[in-house]
């Protein structure tokens, strides 16, 4: 299987167990209410499951059978990140469907600009421009997909290239990173 495709199972599970604690947060799931709906197969659950707990953010009860698990419920950790919508699109991404698959990459292509933003040879106040960019950029695409304000986003965009283009000696990866984000916002 795809490594995208267990990321996602995991962020369904992490969804399905934040929304039935949100309900009673004393309730366990057991593996049928998982396999019940017939989307999820054993093997796949069992594996993305003991991965979840062993990062954290769900806690397993076990059977006499190791491999299976009796009950789970999402922890505090687990919850945090649910509840950070930015983290959880980055670590967990959806599989896009038609209507979403422009901006599904927007999270990664951030958080690379982010990393070329704080590694660049850039000083003083452009540095501090950009950062605070990069920054509002996060912000504003942490939000759910349908509620990014694409102009807004383009707008910052226009600055960094802009600031990006006026350096003395420009980074060659902050522009083509910030022409790929652009094109992706010009897609939606």
């Amino acid at each position: 299987m795809n490594p995208r495709f267990h990321k996602s199972i995991r962020r369904s599970l992490l969804l399905t167990l934040y929304t039935r604690y949100m309900t009673d947060p004393g309730e366990m799931l057991e593996p049928a209410d998982f396999l019940a709906e017939g989307t999820l197969e054993k093997h796949p659950l069992l594996v993305n499951m003991h991965y979840l707990a062993d990062r954290g953010l769900v806690e397993l009860m076990r059977g006499y059978d190791p491999t299976l698990f009796a009950a789970v419920r999402i922890t505090a950790k687990g919850i945090d990140l649910v509840e950070d919508q930015f983290e959880l699109d980055r670590q967990f991404p959806p599989l896009p469907d038609a209507a979403e698959a422009g901006g599904a990459d927007l999270p990664m292509l951030i958080e690379e600009l982010q990393h070329e933003a704080d590694l660049c040879d850039i000083d003083g106040m452009a540095r501090r421009a950009l950062l605070t960019d990069v920054a509002y950029l996060r912000s504003e695409l942490s939000r759910p997909a349908a509620c990014w304000r694409l102009v807004v986003i383009r707008a910052v965009l226009g600055w960094m290239t802009e600031a990006v283009a006026s350096c003395d000696m420009p980074p060659a990866s902050l522009p083509v990173l910030v022409r790929r984000i652009g094109e992706v916002t010009e897609s939606r």
